[in-house]
């Protein structure tokens, strides 16, 4: 979520503009196995994530694969409940 709009990045690269006012009608959309909301900004594919990182304050920062390469932090209070969903 950028700027009040919704945007899709796809592993080849595509950036996609959605039709959803907000991100948990596109989290009802998706399959919770593979998709996880990592925090209000985005919705991360489990076969995306490149590595997972201790960040400060028991946080947590996940590295996504090219063509993407960005970061997105998990909180200290969703740390442990995405530490279940990506080991299991």
């Amino acid at each position: 979520l950028r700027d009040n709009l919704n945007y899709l990045h796809t592993f080849d690269g595509g950036k996609y503009m959605l039709d959803y006012n907000t991100l948990e009608e596109v989290e009802e959309l998706l399959d919770p196995k593979q998709f996880y909301r990592a925090n209000r900004q985005s919705i991360v594919n489990i076969e995306n994530i490149q590595s997972v990182k201790p960040h400060e304050n028991q946080k947590l920062t996940l590295h996504l694969k090219a063509p993407a390469k960005m970061s997105v932090d998990i909180s200290r209070d969703k740390a442990p409940a995405f530490k279940r969903w990506f080991d299991r």
